[in-house]
């Protein structure tokens, strides 16, 4: 039987109502599913009220679109997460969120606020005031909200490893942790707590353990003027889409336990850790109609790939991630402004070229030289994905992938830099060969032979296209294309 706040007795089979007895004094308790935001009225509807279980996922993936700023397969993840806050305790793992954005600004507080009031019950910690008090929350299954992780998490905080310490051991079901509790005859008692809960950290980036970060699904933000604003008052008053689905969670939950218990299989390299962190939501995904387990599916053969990646590279932050979006494009403000598409190792040898200290030779650390691999590693945690040229002959990034994050920054104005505009007809890689101005011509034009240069890398790429327009042919059209391939520009 289910409850809800005003005491509305339900039976309810497969996720449909199809009983309604008398109400009931809320004395009597409180129904555990339920959120601890503010209640739901009964209306009218609710005499003959039923929903469809397995279109649940749909309808808080397009509420969650409607006012959070991130990519669908982040909302996707987000939906199912979020559904198995109600359910968590029959599921062996709970994975992570670790809510994360190079921008501050993006959106992570709205996110935790959507994810407390569409969640089973949550707590939101902006700081750490006790261990014990951890431990309690934890105990009664609360969601753990943790806003400013990169600030109530620093190393010099005492009470970090207490909160590290409830994290880790409440990833799986039967973690606990012990700790002193009062006890009037005796002063303090030795008390066991679960410590098996939901919880999230938002920040930017905060300095979290590898084993924590392990368990941890990473979700992007971006500031967005597409979304709307997330206004509570006005939100728990009218927005219906909200108002049914707090309505339909809590029984949802209660017909989920028979269908969430069968096992899904996921991609072979899917295993160990990585398959506790994504199996509950797998499990979840089972339970929906449409994509929704392929969806997971892929996502967790993507996040094992991503890790492996940042393991192999060494990639412990955020940091130098603003500084490879404005580096790009500045290159493609000067170098490639009519090429609508620039392939993956191009664009490493210019990068390396254009920033050795950064990304070529002369990087400090154990780096080395940029390689495609990781330069598609960093650019996905910015929320640029790779693809394909036109003709499918090259993997690379085209220009309108990275418009978002270019926005964001203002990477333009910082650079003082007029965006270029390439010819979004065109899929093939291509390079700006009307640089090559009269006044550099005429400078061409004066050289005899190649001798005449004595060091090449000294020139620009529009004296080099100058070259290559007056001269042309043999040697000069050979030295030319060595020096602009070895600065990524293909000729």
């Amino acid at each position: 039987m289910a409850c809800d706040r005003r005491g509305a007795r339900r039976r309810v089979e497969g996720g449909r109502v199809i009983e309604r007895a008398n109400i009931i004094d809320m004395d009597m308790g409180k129904d555990p599913f339920i959120n601890d935001t503010p209640s739901l009225e009964l209306d009218d509807r609710d005499a003959g009220y039923g929903f469809d279980p397995s279109e649940l996922a749909n309808r808080i993936f397009r509420l969650l679109k409607r006012y959070i700023g991130a990519t669908d397969d982040d909302l996707r993840m987000l939906t199912l997460w979020i559904m198995h806050t109600w359910v968590f305790d029959a599921l062996y793992t709970t994975p992570r969120l670790l809510v994360t954005s190079i921008m501050p600004g993006a959106g992570k507080t709205t996110l935790l606020e959507w994810i407390g009031h569409l969640g089973a019950r949550s707590e939101m910690l902006s700081a750490i005031s006790s261990a014990s008090l951890l431990a309690n929350l934890a105990d009664q299954g609360y969601t753990l909200l943790v806003d400013e992780a990169d600030r109530s998490l620093r190393k010099d905080n005492p009470l970090s490893a207490d909160f590290i310490a409830v994290v880790n051991t409440g990833y799986k079901k039967g973690g606990s942790r012990t700790i002193q509790e009062p006890d009037k005859k005796h002063g303090w008692k030795v008390v066991r707590k679960s410590t098996h809960a939901p919880a999230v950290f938002a920040g930017n980036n905060p300095d979290l353990p590898a084993d924590t970060r392990q368990r941890c699904i990473p979700v992007f933000l971006y500031p967005s003027d597409e979304v709307e604003e997330s206004d509570w008052e006005m939100i728990e008053e009218d927005d219906s889409e909200f108002l049914d689905l707090r309505h339909d969670l809590p029984l949802w939950a209660e017909s989920a336990t028979a269908s969430i218990k069968p096992r899904p299989t996921l991609p072979e390299p899917v295993k160990g850790r990585y398959r506790e962190v994504w199996l509950p939501l797998a499990r979840i995904a089972q339970t929906q109609s449409g994509g929704w387990l392929d969806t997971v599916r892929r996502l967790s053969a993507e996040f094992v790939e991503q890790a492996k990646t940042d393991a192999d590279m060494g990639l412990a932050n955020d940091s130098p991630h603003i500084v490879l979006l404005k580096d790009i494009a500045e290159l493609w403000a000067t170098q490639w402004r009519t090429s609508p598409f620039v392939g993956s190792q191009q664009m490493c040898d210019a990068l390396a070229y254009d920033n050795p200290t950064q990304w070529g030779d002369q990087q400090t650390g154990n780096f080395g030289r940029l390689t495609t691999k990781r330069l598609a590693s960093m650019l996905k945690k910015a929320g640029v994905e790779a693809c394909r040229n036109r003709e499918r002959t090259k993997r690379g990034y085209r220009f309108g992938a990275f418009a978002q994050a270019w926005r964001t920054l203002k990477v333009w104005d910082s650079l003082k830099l007029a965006p270029p505009t390439p010819d979004a007809s065109d899929g093939s890689d291509t390079s700006d060969t009307s640089a090559a101005t009269p006044e550099l011509k005429r400078w061409a034009a004066t050289l005899d032979t190649t001798a005449d240069i004595p060091d090449w890398t000294t020139l620009s790429v529009a004296q080099l296209f100058a070259i290559r327009t007056v001269k042309g042919t043999g040697l000069w059209l050979n030295k030319t294309t060595d020096e602009l391939n070895k600065r990524g520009i293909t000729v």
